[in-house]
């Protein structure tokens, strides 16, 4: 989760908004779900991190070993992990965590299981926002993935 202690942010989620002051009009600061400033100068609300930098998106997974891959994102260096709660996060150096179990569907969808903790797959909400692994089961439609090609 974004702002846990000791959990870096993979830059996917969407910011919450910010509580106002005392004495703003509402309204105040960015328009939701866009970019553009209102008049009133305030705390982010519901920007889309993605939108802000598109060099985000950029996802590199790389085989470890057979049927086994680690995800890295290009630009923050950082490699997708899970703990074992099942939350996603991003770790600076590759560890067991970040091992991911490549697993072809038979609706030709990837989806990508825990080698540390089985059980536990990669899931993203149809918001875009990281579901905890211990919740979902292959057959779930948020965890399935396009296969790279």
């Amino acid at each position: 989760m974004a702002g846990s202690v000791g959990v870096p942010s993979l830059g996917w989620e969407r910011r919450v908004q910010v509580p106002r002051a005392r004495g703003r009009p509402p309204g105040s600061g960015v328009s939701r779900d866009t970019n553009t400033p209102s008049p009133n100068p305030g705390p982010e609300v519901g920007l889309h991190p993605l939108r802000e930098s598109p060099r985000l998106r950029i996802l590199e997974i790389t085989a470890v070993e057979v049927g086994v891959v680690a995800i890295k994102g290009l630009f923050s260096g950082r490699y997708l992990a899970m703990n074992k709660r099942g939350r996603l996060y991003a770790s600076p150096f590759f560890a067991d965590e970040c091992k991911f179990k490549e697993i072809l569907l038979p609706n030709n969808y990837n989806a990508y299981e825990s080698q540390e903790h089985p059980g536990m797959f990669i899931a993203l909400s149809k918001n875009g926002r990281a579901k905890k692994g211990n919740r979902v089961s292959p057959t779930m439609k948020v965890t399935h993935f396009l296969p790279r090609l």
